[in-house]
This record gives structure tokens, sequence and C-alpha cells, in this order.
């Protein structure tokens, strides 16, 4: 019993440590052709929310198209779970900051990125057993990259793992469109831990409104995760500065 009850918890968590990763590729062309870029955005689902605010800031001089930058981010999420002292609801921040390298040409682009992750977890009641609890730091490791498959046809992927909670993630997106921010496609998710694994599968909806300099993407799917099988939506914004 208590095996199990840890597995939806560690799953659950992994689940949303992932929206961050998503997030922070969802313009990243813009910064593999050297342009500073702001998101933000959130995510909800069957007891479970996420929000978030980053950066990535290209650094230097790019030569051959390629160069440096940096990813700087915040975020909130909580969640519920069947822990030690019963239903637990859990709320938690996270502070990351990553250095990375990457290239961009006229097919595509590509990043590697190693950096820090900072999470604090407050748990109500407190679960003394719980993985997540209180503050925790690791390292995070991450690739992600797009190619131009034909006329209008794109795909990209991305990869993380974090130390902090020994998880994995990775998703594939397959894009119709006339740009990378202005097309529609679906996207694969799979992702997990040493106790639970999950997977997703989504439409993606991305766009310009017009003259605000933003862009915009929607996404709605379906998880599949041990017993928290459920529907999820979320919506992301990205401005160059």
């Amino acid at each position: 019993m208590k095996t199990q009850q840890r597995k939806k918890f560690r799953g659950r968590r992994a689940v949303l440590a992932a929206v961050a990763v998503a997030a922070a590729s969802m313009l990243a062309t813009t910064a593999a052709a050297a342009e500073r870029l702001l998101l933000f955005g959130g995510e909800v689902a069957d007891a479970a929310y996420y929000s978030f605010v980053g950066a990535l800031l290209p650094m230097g001089a790019r030569e051959g198209g390629r160069g440096w930058f940096q990813r700087y981010w915040i975020d909130a999420f909580g969640y519920e779970y069947d822990g030690g002292p019963g239903r637990v609801q859990a709320d938690a921040y996270g502070l990351e900051g990553a250095l990375g390298y990457g290239g961009a040409n006229e097919l595509g682009w590509w990043s590697v990125s190693l950096g820090l992750r900072y999470t604090d977890t407050s748990l109500e009641p407190d679960d003394e057993g719980a993985n997540a609890r209180g503050s925790q730091l690791g390292g995070k490791f991450q690739v992600d990259f797009e190619r131009r498959l034909a006329d209008r046809w794109r795909v990209n992927g991305i990869a993380s793992y974090t130390s902090e909670q020994n998880g994995y993630w990775m998703r594939g997106r397959l894009m119709h469109g006339a740009s990378p921010t202005r097309g529609l496609g679906f996207e694969a998710l799979a992702n997990g831990n040493d106790e639970a694994d999950a997977v997703a599968v989504g439409l993606v909806k991305t766009f310009e409104p017009a003259a605000s300099g933003f862009s915009v993407g929607l996404k709605a799917g379906y998880r599949f995760q041990d017993d928290a099988d459920g529907a999820y939506g979320g919506v992301e914004f990205g401005y160059p500065f």
C-alpha cells in the first residue's frame, strides 16, 4: 500500500516538473537565433496546477549561427496525493538557472544546457516519508532541437534529466504551419522516475496576435498515469525583448 502511494506521489511530481521544460522550449528558436525572450504561462490538470515565468538570454558574439545563452526560471505549482497521513496537499515553488550552447540555420536549431534547480515543497498535513519535502537542490541537463522536414512541416523534440528527483522528461511535436510560432500539430510526452512513469498525447496551436509582439501557444490533451488519468490544458506566452 505504501509503495503504491509513493508511486502516485512521485509520478505526479515528475509530470508537474515537466511542464516547465515544455514551456521553456516553446520558442527556443528565438534564443538559438540570438534574441532575448521572456516566457510565462501555466497549465492545469486534475488536482494540480502550474505557473511560470522565465527568460532566455544570449551571451556574447555568435559565430556560424552558434553561441552561448543563459536560462532563468521561476515557477509555482501544487498537487494532491495519498500519503502517509492520508490525502495531502502539496504547494511548491522553484528557481532555476542554466548555461547553454546552441546553433541555428535555415533548416532548424539545437541547444544543450546544464544548470541548477532549487525547489521548496510544503505539505499539508506534513508527510515525513515524502520524497518531495522541504528544500532540495539538484543539477539539470537538457537537450532540444527543431528541424524542418518539408514546406510548412517541422518536427521538434526535447529531453531533460533532473538529479533532484532522478526524473526524466521527453517530448516530441510534429507541427504544420508558416513558422514555428504559427502552426497546428500534436505532441507526445513520456516522463517518470524510478518509481512511476506517465505518457500523454495532445494537440498544440501556436499563433501571433496582430501587432502585439507576443507569440501564444495553446495545448490540450489526455494524460495516462497510474490511477490519475485525466485531461490537461495550458497556455504559453513568449515575448522577445
